[in-house]
């Protein structure tokens, strides 16, 4: 898909996430897969405080309420600019938009960014998967970030999802999956899936060390269906699923079946 379509895509679905932002706090599946990503950037924030974060692909914005009240300066950015309107009129209603700035960009060209400029880069669900080119947006995320600074971002694992195909309909595009990472999701979306030795050699080529290789929510489908987010809403199976994520999330079997691969790499000094 060629980055007007892309563009038009994330245009439509922009006033729907703006609205599931919403009410994000009735969803079990967001409120557990943003509770497991935070406990990934909270750590690492000292050592940036007061610094600047890239939130790349940023659709209706995820991080910004939470850590531009810490003091951070933020730069949202998405190919979408009606969903980064979104962003902006959430961030002013809600009183959290002095620290933000916002820049329309594909997350494989960062071109208003300069080398160097940020302490720390997330980019969370989509923006890895959906983009023309991963190893270009890994690339462009470790350019921008400092000597010392961090690039968080998730992936999806093209064995689970290959699996999880082969379940539900064994077609011969789980052997696409397989080889190439390639799938067309029922959207007609193109996904680019990567698997954990994949990801982590992404970042090696960047010269970055790779600190955290984790299945993030790693029982999770991805996206998750109406079925889980029901089992998720029983108190007992929601607290066995934090306890996955906590305990679980970093073993290296539990990362070859996830879904969502969470990486977190540091640039050099």
């Amino acid at each position: 898909m060629d980055n007007s379509a892309l563009r038009e895509t994330w245009d439509q679905k922009a006033e729907l996430h703006a609205a599931r932002k919403e009410c994000k706090r009735k969803d079990s599946c967001s409120r557990l897969y943003e509770a497991s990503w935070w406990g990934y950037i909270e750590p690492l924030l000292p050592e940036i405080t007061g610094g600047r974060i890239l939130e790349a692909g940023c659709g209706t914005g995820r991080w910004a309420e939470r850590l531009a009240p810490m003091g951070f300066d933020l730069v949202l950015s998405d190919i979408s600019p009606v969903m980064l309107q979104k962003a902006r009129e959430y961030a002013e209603q809600h009183g959290f938009a002095e620290n933000l700035s916002f820049e329309e960009l594909d997350v494989c060209g960062l071109h208003s960014l300069p080398n160097e400029s940020f302490d720390m880069v997330i980019s969370t669900g989509e923006p890895i998967t959906m983009c023309s080119n991963p190893h270009q947006a890994i690339s462009e995320y470790c350019r921008v970030v400092r000597p010392g600074g961090y690039v968080l971002c998730d992936a999806g694992n093209r064995y689970r999802k290959a699996f999880e195909l082969f379940r539900t309909n064994p077609t011969d595009q789980v052997v696409q999956i397989l080889e190439t990472g390639e799938y067309v999701n029922h959207d007609g979306l193109a996904m680019h899936l990567l698997g954990p030795t994949e990801l982590t050699s992404a970042f090696a080529d960047q010269g970055m060390e790779l600190r955290t290789l984790a299945g993030i929510t790693p029982m999770f489908t991805f996206p998750p269906d109406k079925d889980l987010n029901t089992a998720l809403s029983n108190d007992k199976t929601y607290q066995a699923m934090v306890t996955i994520a906590q305990e679980h999330a970093e073993r290296r079997e539990i990362v070859n079946l996830s879904s969502r691969l969470l990486a977190v790499a540091r640039k050099p000094f």
